[in-house]
């Protein structure tokens, strides 16, 4: 039987490190190239809604986000952006005044009831097509994406079945995605 000494078995220790670290550090960067968030503040709640990251549940289990904040990839793909967004159900719309009140939770407990400003250049869309906040009404599920890309507002009305989907309801925009269908 073969014995290392202390300072070869010290070394190959090294070498192993090193390689391990350097396998993190290329994985690392090229998932910061593929656009990959690097940070994300969300708040869940354990039903209802349009979904979230990580389908129903969301990450870790325990419900959807309904609102929350990550840091993306741009449209360009030459820089991060600060990225909010906010599902929940529609609980006053202000066209006029550019604005939509969301209740983000569940049936029997609110999270936040927030008044989203959404710029005149917004992307709306109604059960998937273009539309305008005019034709937005209390009760319709809503996500609202805003960054400094643009602004992406998706309702749903409570007759809207998705192709494919079956009655079980709207799900949301895809994850890690700048909110647009396409």
């Amino acid at each position: 039987m073969h014995r290392i000494r202390r300072p070869a078995a010290i070394a190959v220790a090294a070498v192993c490190a090193l390689a391990g670290a350097e396998a993190g550090i290329s994985s690392s960067a090229a998932a910061t190239k593929a656009g990959v968030k690097r940070h994300s503040t969300q708040v869940g709640a354990p039903t209802g809604g349009l979904g979230g990251p990580g389908g129903p549940g969301g990450p870790g289990g325990g419900g959807m986000a309904v609102h929350s904040v990550e840091v993306v990839l741009d449209k360009a793909g030459t820089a991060f952006i600060t990225q909010t967004r906010d599902d929940g159900t529609i609980t006053a719309v202000d066209p006029t005044g550019g604005t939509v009140t969301i209740k983000e939770g569940t049936g029997t407990v609110t999270y936040a009831t927030p008044t989203i400003s959404i710029a005149s250049g917004a992307t709306v869309l109604l059960d998937g097509k273009t539309s305008s906040l005019e034709k937005l009404a209390s009760g319709d599920h809503v996500s609202v994406t805003s960054s400094s890309d643009g602004t992406t507002v998706f309702a749903t009305d409570s007759s809207f079945t998705p192709t494919g989907h079956g009655p079980a309801g709207a799900g949301g925009p895809p994850p890690g995605g700048q909110g647009s269908w396409g």
